[in-house]
């Protein structure tokens, strides 16, 4: 349901949260996760979304109330473009004025966080701000010390202003249940390579996964998820070892059925991926803000069966070499991933309101 007049309607006695989780799929699927615990708890949840985009589509499968906005990234454009930031920036907090008044605020990270994160400021509500990587972003570095409670996913690599918890990042629960190896034990020989490229910097990958087409050994086997705008020249390059498509809406099989990945390394990606137990070639993203994937995948390689390569150093040998070192290791290495975030947010945020009454 969308809601854009009479938003501020709600059950009396129950917390009114506004979520927003705009932006790509790391922002809005911890959201919608993080939202349907809330609503679970039996608060008031609201969810923020641009109309026609991906995260409407996602909130409204889960049930949730949405309520549109329209807000746009700022770094990175134009001097026109960041005119019309501004000017879109100043009609979403309009908007969003009535909703977050008496209400509180729960931003995950992104240029969607900003007018949220402002009106709350303006109403003198209460907001918290969601990070999944170890680098924060722009936004939450700007908002942290406003912020009633900053929740990281990671580590971070320096100190933020604020009050922090570490709360590892909420994944769908399709990622937390049958996490043993794939193919662990087995005695056929088979290997399935997953290639998971990933929204932003999939093209890479997709040639370093063709070009592994002519040296992994006979009995492997390649799963390309290449990416929408890569697909058609994907899929008329590959062989017959090579299975190519485009996107998932359940990666987690893809993933499962999988013995070994190579990946970029955003954080929920990289989380997802280690949650169900998975050996794994991070891969950064070079051109990531901060270089903050470097960072994820640093620490991922910490806890998990997983190795880092820089893209610039990589070559399709070096690949399959890496590919090879990991399969050797012969016993499976349990990861120590929070696989309940969801639960410790919701706790947080309830345990701060019942203070707040006290």
């Amino acid at each position: 349901m969308t809601l854009s007049r009479n938003a501020n309607l709600r059950e009396v006695g129950k917390p009114k949260i506004i979520a927003s989780g705009i932006g790509s799929g790391g922002h809005y699927f911890p959201a919608v996760v993080t939202a349907v615990e809330l609503l679970r708890r039996r608060c008031d949840v609201f969810f923020l979304v641009r109309k026609g985009f991906q995260e409407e589509k996602i909130a409204r499968r889960y049930g949730l109330k949405t309520f549109l906005v329209n807000s746009r990234p700022f770094f990175g454009k134009s001097i026109f473009g960041k005119i019309f930031f501004a000017f879109i920036l100043l009609h979403s907090i309009f908007r969003l004025h009535a909703l977050t008044r008496g209400g509180i605020g729960l931003a995950f990270g992104g240029f969607g966080a900003v007018p949220l994160n402002i009106s709350c400021l303006l109403n003198r509500s209460p907001f918290y701000v969601f990070e999944p990587n170890r680098v924060p972003g722009r936004a939450t570095r700007f908002f942290a010390r406003s912020a009633r409670r900053v929740f990281l996913g990671l580590p971070p690599v320096a100190s933020l202003h604020g009050k922090i918890s570490i709360t590892g990042i909420p994944i769908r629960r399709e990622f937390k249940v049958d996490r043993r190896p794939a193919g662990f034990g087995r005695q056929t020989g088979k290997v399935r390579v997953l290639v998971y490229g990933g929204s932003q910097g999939a093209r890479f990958l997709n040639d370093m996964a063709l070009a592994l087409q002519d040296i992994i050994p006979g009995k492997w086997y390649l799963t390309i998820i290449s990416g929408i705008r890569d697909y058609a020249r994907v899929i008329s390059s590959k062989k017959v070892r090579t299975h190519v498509i485009p996107f998932s809406e359940t990666p987690w099989e893809e993933i499962r059925r999988s013995d070994i990945l190579v990946s970029r390394a955003g954080a929920l990606a990289g989380y997802e991926i280690l949650a169900l137990g998975k050996k794994v070639v991070f891969v950064p993203f070079p051109h990531a803000i901060d270089d903050h994937q470097y960072h994820n995948a640093l620490y991922f390689t910490e806890i998990g069966d997983a190795l880092l390569r820089a893209e610039k150093e990589l070559t399709p040998k070096d690949l399959a070499k890496c590919l090879r070192e990991l399969m050797k290791r012969k016993r499976w290495r349990q990861t120590s991933l929070i696989l309940d975030a969801e639960k410790k947010i919701a706790d947080l945020m309830l345990k701060d309101i019942e203070n707040e009454k006290t």
